[in-house]
């Protein structure tokens, strides 16, 4: 069983998958050369699929998953947690937004005895109209769904297995990656990072 299994669904990635991997590959196997890497095409319109069947081919440990139809993010995600083994499971996008950099400390945070730690963009490098729709969105979603999240975290985080296999039983067709992971109630922290 890998130590770490590191997710990533891929849309319109087909000119990063390779500098994903390469820059996951380099963090990680500073401390572990026990990980799988799980590239999962979310029915990308351009040669993801191709990308990631290449890398595959380059080194065992990175599998490739090929959805029918775009499914969206969140569902994606879960197609891959469907095959993460690792004790530990990262979620990253492929847009490399989530530095492959960060892995190694949020490794670090989890061994001081988390289940969950969160990724925390402290400074959004995205633009003024994304930052207010995210912020009304999260308001409103606090404010309905009574779940207290912090529009400054995403998918990326590293979640020890048993907080995977929970979220994976969630019963619920329409899903949120984060704020699953949030809601089931494990220890949770944050750590801060560069978006």
């Amino acid at each position: 069983m890998p130590v770490i299994s590191i997710v990533s669904p891929v849309y319109r990635g087909e000119k990063r998958v390779h500098e994903l991997v390469c820059r996951i590959q380099k963090n990680v196997s500073g401390f572990t050369e026990d990980y799988e890497i799980i590239l999962v095409n979310d029915a990308s319109p351009d040669n993801s699929w191709q990308a990631i069947l290449q890398e595959c081919s380059i080194d065992h440990r990175i599998k490739g998953i090929n959805l029918s139809r775009n499914f969206g993010q969140h569902r994606a995600i879960l197609s891959g947690l469907q095959y993460a083994k690792g004790d530990w499971v990262i979620v990253m996008d492929c847009d490399l937004q989530d530095k492959p950099e960060e892995i190694s400390a949020l490794y670090k945070k989890a061994l001081e005895g988390y289940d969950v730690v969160f990724a925390q963009r402290v400074e959004r490098k995205d633009n003024l109209l994304k930052r207010m729709s995210s912020t009304i969105f999260y308001s409103v979603f606090r404010f309905l769904s009574g779940v207290k999240f912090d529009n400054q975290v995403a998918n990326f985080g590293i979640y020890k297995q048993s907080v995977i296999r929970t979220v994976r039983n969630m019963p619920e067709r329409d899903r949120s990656f984060p704020v699953q992971v949030s809601y089931v109630g494990f220890k949770t922290t944050h750590i801060p990072v560069t978006h």
